[in-house]
């Protein structure tokens, strides 16, 4: 004994061993309470993630304006009734809707000569209705793309431009790059 009124702590081995699997079975019990808790917290933060992109979704669907609603009067059948006057009716109907018609030999694209002094983007050079349909295809992106006779026989140049500025065919090919085209040549007429 020390004088101090102190005393001293002596374990033996089997005191060590028991306190760790003690400290170890604290940390288990704490770590699965901390498990517990986060997958609890976890499934409501989605829950209530998926309660706003479902609220989110309804406003975008709130704001989206509605067709018009036929009344019962646009919808009942028109009454006979003579006509008072010997003029003839008013078609009120609504006029016929265009609907798209196949692509016709008037409708080919026609070869065009480039613009002298411009620099152009050669996209392909194919057979006549392949560099057509790539000319079609072009212009639905809003290219300047036209059809360019070639050097050999049976084949036609797509052509992307003109353009008189080098920032201006470095956008171009980039764009046609990610449209697929990467093997683009520039050629100055």
């Amino acid at each position: 004994m020390s004088q101090n009124g102190e005393k001293e702590l002596i374990l033996g081995n089997k005191q060590l061993i028991s306190l760790f699997f003690i400290v170890v079975a604290l940390c288990g019990v704490f770590f699965a309470m901390g498990y517990m808790v986060r997958g609890n917290s976890v499934k409501g933060s989605i829950s209530t993630t998926d309660d706003s992109a479902a609220n989110q979704a309804a406003t975008i669907k709130r704001q989206q304006p509605e067709p018009p609603r036929e009344t019962a009067a646009e919808t009942a059948p028109p009454e006979t009734t003579a006509p008072s006057d010997t003029h003839p009716a008013e078609d009120t109907s609504a006029p016929p809707v265009d609907e798209p018609k196949p692509v016709q030999k008037a409708d080919a694209i026609k070869p065009e000569g480039p613009e002298v002094g411009a620099s152009y983007v050669q996209v392909v050079a194919l057979g006549r209705s392949d560099a057509e349909a790539t000319v079609r295809t072009l212009r639905e992106q809003h290219l300047p793309a036209l059809l360019a006779a070639s050097s050999k026989e049976g084949l036609y140049r797509v052509l992307v431009g003109p353009y008189q500025q080098t920032a201006d065919v470095a956008d171009a090919k980039a764009r046609l790059k990610t449209l697929g085209f990467s093997n683009t040549i520039v050629q100055k007429q």
